[in-house]
Order: C-alpha cells, then structure tokens, then sequence
C-alpha cells in the first residue's frame, strides 16, 4: 500500500533507479533527476505547472536514496 507521503515502496525504488540512470547519463543534479524520474513513474505527483506535487521530506528521502546509490 501507499506510505506516510502516498508512494509505495515499490515507487520510490523505481523513482530511485530512474534518478540514478538520469543523474549518470544526463547533465542534472540529483534533485532534478529525482524531478523527472517522478514525471515518469508517478505523473499524478506533478502539478499542471510542472512543479512536484510531495512534500519537501519526501523529496529529500528520494534524494538521499540515489545518493547512496553512488
């Protein structure tokens, strides 16, 4: 089921994956990656304006998530 920020933990694998594929083959920073890896799994979390619809923990969770990754 979905966590305390509505993504399970399955998502934040997959945003975490996508991210770190993102951050090594692209020019982007790790927030940005964790951005367009959101975009692609959960596109519901993305406002009409293209701002991140979770909240700033979550966004650090994620971020820290890829960073290990390195």
């Amino acid at each position: 089921m979905f966590g305390l920020f509505g993504l399970s933990e399955k998502e934040k694998y997959d945003i975490t994956s996508w991210a770190f594929s993102y951050f090594m083959t692209r020019p982007l920073t790790v927030s940005e990656a964790v951005e367009e890896a959101i975009k692609r799994i959960r596109p519901s979390k993305v406002a009409r304006d293209g701002s991140i619809k979770l909240r700033r923990s979550a966004m650090i969770e994620l971020e820290l998530r890829v960073k290990n990754m390195l």
